[in-house]
C-alpha cells in the first residue's frame, strides 16, 4: 500500500487563492459539487494538474466528486479563471497540521429562562379540537360531494369495524 502524503502547510498563497475562487465558480453551477469539495484540500497545481486532497475524513467523498461532470465542471470553472487545458487528480491526503478540522454546525444558543419567569408563563397545553356534528344527509346533499360521486360513478357507503 502507497504511502499517504502529508500537506505541508507552505503551500502558496496562489493555490489558497485559486482554490477559494473555484469554490466559489464551482458553488454557483453546483452547490452539490461544492458541498463536498468544501471538504477537500488544494495539494498542488503544476504543469496544468491540479491536485485535491481528501483527508481521512472525508475520504469517502473522493468517491462522490472523482467523475467525468466534475472534472469537466472544475476544468471549466479553472479556464474561466484563467488556467486553459488543466487536468483534475483527486487523492486521499493528511491534513496538514495547521489547518482547522471543520466543525459541524452548533445549533444556535438559545437563553435559558429563569425560574420566576418560567413559573410565571402558562403551562402550554394541547387542546383536541372540538368535534364538528356530522350529518349524514346533509354530508350526501353536499353539491362537492355529488359532483365527486358523478366525477368518479362512486357510491357512498357504510363502513363498520
Amino acid at each position: 500500500m502507497a504511502a499517504i502524503p502529508a500537506v505541508t502547510p507552505s503551500d502558496s498563497t496562489d493555490l489558497t487563492g485559486l482554490w477559494t475562487k473555484l469554490l466559489e465558480a464551482v458553488g454557483r453551477a453546483s452547490p452539490f459539487a461544492r458541498s463536498y469539495l468544501v471538504d477537500a484540500i488544494p495539494v498542488s497545481f503544476g504543469n496544468n494538474i491540479l491536485t485535491i486532497g481528501f483527508d481521512s475524513e472525508f475520504e469517502d467523498h473522493l468517491g462522490l466528486v472523482d467523475n467525468a461532470r466534475n472534472h469537466t465542471l472544475l476544468q471549466t470553472k479553472l479556464m474561466e479563471l484563467g488556467h486553459a487545458n488543466t487536468q483534475i487528480k483527486f487523492i486521499k491526503v493528511e491534513a496538514p497540521a495547521g489547518r482547522p478540522s471543520p466543525s459541524p454546525p452548533t445549533a444556535p444558543v438559545v437563553p435559558v429562562a429563569s425560574a420566576k419567569s418560567a413559573a410565571s408563563a402558562a403551562p402550554v397545553t394541547k387542546e383536541k379540537p372540538a368535534a364538528v356534528p356530522f350529518n349524514k344527509n346533509d354530508f350526501k346533499k353536499d353539491p362537492l360531494i355529488q359532483k365527486a360521486l358523478e366525477i368518479f360513478k362512486g357510491q357512498i357507503v357504510e363502513v363498520r369495524v
